[in-house]
């Protein structure tokens, strides 16, 4: 299929009507992704699904810190909301299905493998902060609905700060800026669909970041952790305190769920802690310092040992 015919056939498709299947089949099975599609599953379930189930079969005996907060109790609990929660992994798939069908496997490869070492990097960089002390809340116990179920089964909820549902959101949208810029140069995508497939993604990942405080897997401290921490592995080119800041009066705005005094409030303590955490990394060596430091303070706030 030649790149006009491409354009005719998909460019007016909305991202999140590509498949969310056939990605694993190219990526894991074909020859220009296959290195970096497996890498990335190493990643996934080594410092994430192992790194959890290794603390809870007392394999590790690391610190776990309850990082809930009073103004979590103002966020109500919405088990409506857990689609859009379990939409995180379709999230970043359905995108290189995009890519794939838009530009042809051998074009997309090559950006499909920057995309691939980036989330894998953010996964590997959260692990680093899983292994110094885990994080939980106090999540209800909600087992009314197969999805639910399938969470608190599969989940041991024990990796809260930061955020990798935050993380990836925020990866996500700071990687396709830059791809949709550069493709969009080489002529691949007009301006028109690249800027309304950005703003896909950006409603999309503003609504899975709310989906994760509404149906109480991570507190108000998860999420600027977060972004902190994609900040300083990724750089100010990548994803800056412009873009962290645009995201964090972006939440909750059109939410009939918060009034706009519990919003107002809850963009201030986000907007707090990443700045704490970013100016702070000024200062150290490494930094993660700067979200060791804070856990290691507020498990003394709290009376919790660290």
């Amino acid at each position: 299929m030649t790149q006009q015919e491409r354009n005719r056939k998909y460019s007016q498709k909305s991202t999140w009507d590509f498949s969310a299947v056939s990605p694993y089949f190219n990526l894991l099975g074909r020859g220009r992704t296959f290195f970096r599609a497996w890498q990335f599953i190493f990643n996934v379930t080594h410092n994430f699904f192992f790194l959890q189930q290794r603390q809870v079969l007392h394999l590790t005996h690391r610190p776990v810190i309850n990082v809930q907060t009073d103004l979590d109790d103002k966020i109500p609990f919405e088990p409506s909301k857990v689609n859009t929660y379990l939409g995180f992994i379709p999230f970043f798939v359905k995108p290189f299905d995009m890519m794939i069908k838009r530009m042809g496997y051998k074009k997309a490869a090559p950006y499909i493998n920057k995309n691939l070492y980036v989330l894998s990097k953010t996964y590997k960089s959260a692990s680093s902060i899983y292994r110094f002390s885990m994080t939980t809340t106090s999540r209800p116990h909600y087992l009314q609905d197969a999805a639910f179920k399938a969470i608190h089964a599969a989940d041991p909820h024990l990796l809260c700060v930061p955020s990798l549902h935050v993380s990836i959101c925020a990866v996500t949208y700071a990687w396709y800026t830059q791809f949709f810029k550069e493709t969009s140069a080489l002529g691949l995508f007009t301006k028109e669909e690249a800027d309304r497939r950005m703003e896909e993604i950006k409603k999309q990942a503003i609504a899975i970041i709310e989906s994760v405080l509404f149906v109480k897997q991570h507190s108000v401290n998860c999420i600027p952790t977060a972004l902190y921490m994609i900040s300083a592995v990724f750089g100010n080119d990548f994803f800056s305190a412009k873009d962290a800041v645009n995201f964090i009066e972006e939440l909750f705005k059109n939410s009939t769920e918060v009034d706009e005094k519990t919003r107002l409030e809850i963009a201030d303590h986000f907007t707090s802690l990443y700045e704490r955490t970013l100016l702070e990394n000024s200062f150290n060596d490494h930094w993660q310092d700067s979200i060791k430091n804070w856990l290691t303070e507020y498990a003394e706030q709290t009376g919790q040992e660290i």
